[in-house]
């Protein structure tokens, strides 16, 4: 049996680009994800042993240098993925909203190793960052997510 890992990410967004509204895809808000070691990933710890995940996300975005949206925090998708390797950890990522800030609000990289980028919905790697911001966006129920893709949970549609 392997352990878990539970991952606490924020999704953060900026608006859309209005300068070319004929550009379908500046029309979705970026997603701000964190470079390391030139791939991007989206701004997370993993949750420490009897930590609250409002502590875990608060952390994140002392890390970034931003203020989160007043509590209670949002969850916006909860996404599990198998281990898949003898001796791997599962992993439960937990996405919730880290707010809205503008495009230029970082200046400078957090370290030479690690950068930021704003990226488009189109380029996000992580199907699970899709849904955060759908539901983020429309008001939706969080998803519920295995490997991705999205699991039916009684009482609620779809």
């Amino acid at each position: 049996m392997t352990g878990r890992q539970v991952w606490v990410f924020l999704l953060v967004h900026c608006p859309a680009d209005t300068r070319n509204p004929l550009d379908s895809a500046r029309l979705w808000p970026r997603v701000l994800q964190v470079v390391r070691d030139g791939v991007p990933y989206p701004p997370g710890v993993v949750l420490r042993p009897g930590e609250s995940i409002q502590r875990a996300a608060e952390r994140t975005g002392a890390a970034l240098g931003i203020a989160l949206p007043p509590p209670p925090l949002r969850l916006l998708a909860v996404d599990q993925q198998p281990a898949t390797a003898a001796g791997q950890a599962e992993e439960l990522a937990l996405f919730v909203d880290g707010g809205r800030v503008a495009a230029d609000a970082f200046a400078a990289p957090p370290c030479a190793r690690h950068g930021l980028t704003w990226t488009p919905v189109e380029d996000l790697g992580r199907v699970a960052l899709v849904h955060a911001l759908r539901t983020r966006l429309l008001a939706v129920d969080p998803a519920v997510l295995v490997e991705g893709m999205p699991v039916a949970c009684e009482g609620r549609d779809g």
